[in-house]
């Protein structure tokens, strides 16, 4: 499954955040080189496309399919009712002549929605949109799903239960209050799936920390995957922040031997690239400094003190080729074969996640050449 970042079109949030017809696309065709022999601005083979049109989305589709992915893990973004975004899965890929080639499953991006366009270096986040749960809350997500996708012929079901996912899980257990309230919480809804005649949730977290799993698994999820791996943890405070893919992929496979020994079932990332200078002001200089003041209020989970690299001002990561991201694809099959992990399910990091440097789209520099990657170590879908 490729995960899938619908914000590459016009919305209603966004026009009146900044300005009549803004989309990040502008921060892709603006981005400009930060240090010698780096690659930006990128340039999409396709242009700057609407991905809310069904006929980008038929053509996205069946590229995806031909080349051997099965399903868009969509991030999808709900604020207590205030959704962002939606339109490029409800108007396009749902629309889509040819929409059953490829499956879609939910990813509750459920980090506060604030201002990275661009970020600010230091000081305080502009937050558009905090990210708060409850229990109605839950209830109501679960309702919408029921009503606009659970009941979709192409909604992707994991041993025959809907597969529903969450970037967040710590924040969501703490809202909740705690593991037990949790899992009794997630059984609720599964209660309420039954009662509108549709199977219980596959709910999976995301996570990082091998430690986090015991937790994650008494609060009633049943699989973990991890969004993506963007570090080697070599790159100390006082480095150029400077990241070879080939230390990357190291960590990909340290990462997934760590998780592999956890009381969940893994599965394994494989993340494409990382550069998220396109989210950067221009106005502060590289190499990237760790912030004076650090950013208390980061909209992810790990606010940052001072002395610390600050989201997006952190590492970009140079390297990374077709050749060398088949390469770690083939070392993630190897890794399912030798661990005989079940169910086998391998994330991809990501279709189109452009201005982090993450994406399987044709672009300029390789053309379609990681698309090729995949089908070469994966082989085609069947579908």
């Amino acid at each position: 499954m490729a995960i899938y970042c619908p914000l590459w079109h016009r919305y209603p949030h966004m026009d009146a955040w900044k300005g009549e017809g803004w989309t990040e696309w502008t921060l892709l065709q603006n981005a400009t080189p930060r240090f010698k022999g780096h690659y930006q601005p990128l340039r999409p083979t396709w242009g700057c496309f609407d991905e809310t049109d069904p006929k980008w989305s038929a053509k996205e589709i069946d590229l995806a399919a031909d080349h051997g992915i099965d399903v868009f893990l969509v991030d999808w973004y709900w604020y207590n009712g205030v959704k962002l975004m939606e339109e490029t899965l409800e108007r396009g890929l749902l629309r889509a002549p040819n929409r059953r080639r490829v499956r879609f499953a939910l990813m509750w991006a459920n980090h506060h929605w604030a201002d990275y366009f661009p970020a600010p270096y230091t000081g305080t986040w502009n937050w558009w949109l905090p990210s708060r749960h409850s229990l109605r809350d839950l209830e109501n997500v679960i309702d919408y799903g029921i009503e606009h996708y659970f009941r979709q012929p192409n909604y992707w079901r994991l041993e025959d239960r809907l597969f529903f996912s969450v970037h967040l899980p710590v924040r969501f257990i703490e809202a909740l209050g705690g593991s037990e309230k949790t899992k009794r919480a997630l059984r609720r809804m599964d209660r309420r799936l039954h009662a509108r005649g549709l199977p219980a949730m596959h709910w999976n977290c995301m996570t990082n920390e091998a430690a986090r799993v015991p937790e994650l698994k008494s609060a009633g999820f049943q699989s973990v995957t991890t969004y993506n791996v963007k570090a080697s943890g070599k790159i100390g405070p006082t480095d150029e922040p400077i990241e070879q893919y080939e230390d990357i992929m190291k960590a990909h496979r340290r990462h997934w031997h760590a998780m592999s020994q956890t009381a969940l079932p893994h599965f394994p990332v494989v993340t494409v690239g990382w550069d998220v200078t396109p989210r950067c002001r221009k106005d502060v200089p590289w190499p990237f400094k760790p912030s004076p003041t650090g950013c208390p209020n980061l909209p992810f989970p790990d606010p940052s003190a001072p002395g610390e690299r600050v989201y997006p001002y952190i590492h970009v990561v140079v390297g990374n080729t077709p050749q060398r991201f088949e390469r770690l694809c083939r070392n993630v099959f190897q890794h399912l074969r030798e661990t005989q992990a079940t169910p086998r399910v391998v994330l991809l990091n990501a279709w189109n996640e452009w201005t982090e440097g993450c994406f399987l789209l044709p672009e300029k520099r390789y053309g379609d050449g990681y698309l090729k990657a995949i089908r070469n170590a994966f082989g085609a879908t069947s579908q």
